[in-house]
């Protein structure tokens, strides 16, 4: 859906700006004719009031080039917020397909770190003193502390599913209003 208002918006930002171009360039052959016009006048030493009145036309369309420049920038600069906007809409929906993947694959993942944790722990208390001596201490104070945040994590992981639908109850409770 979004795509296809994309392709009508950039078809349609792409007509204006081929537009404005067309009538910019126009506005510039009818600048050249105007200064001509004058030059020609000033030459022929022509009456000073049709110069003066060549004249104003003349800023006139000198103004209209401008504008007709700024709103060619303004397309342009609507047309790379679009074109940004489509690329980030692009990685949104690409991270949102693989979120329910990754959901899923975080419990798998904490279950394997947690058998892993038991195997290194196992093996470790199944050594003999002069072996666990040198295995350095700090490995198994990480297996340890690891061990334990896992095992708070989980805990706090369901305090809080727990705590939810209770906190659900309890907004949609109304308050009593003192009379």
């Amino acid at each position: 859906m979004l795509f296809k208002k994309n392709a009508f918006m950039k078809e349609r930002a792409n007509a204006a700006l081929a537009s404005l171009k067309r009538n910019a360039y126009a506005m510039g052959m009818l600048r050249s004719r105007l200064e001509s016009r004058i030059n020609f006048t000033l030459n022929q030493k022509g009456s000073t009031e049709s110069c003066q009145e060549l004249a104003r036309v003349l800023e006139l369309v000198k103004n209209g080039e401008m504008i007709l420049h700024e709103m060619s920038e303004k397309i342009e600069s609507a047309r790379f917020l679009e074109e940004f906007i489509v690329i980030i809409d692009n990685a949104a929906s690409s991270v949102g397909e693989i979120k329910d993947d990754i959901e899923q694959m975080v419990p798998a993942a904490e279950a394997a770190l947690e058998e892993m944790l038991d195997a290194i722990s196992k093996v470790a208390s199944g050594l003999p003193a002069e072996l666990r001596q040198e295995i350095e201490p700090a490995i198994f104070a990480e297996v340890t502390a690891a061990m334990a945040a896992g095992n708070a994590n989980a805990a706090t992981i369901e305090v809080k599913e727990e705590a939810a639908p209770a906190q659900e109850e309890k907004e949609e409770e109304p308050e009593s209003v003192p009379a």
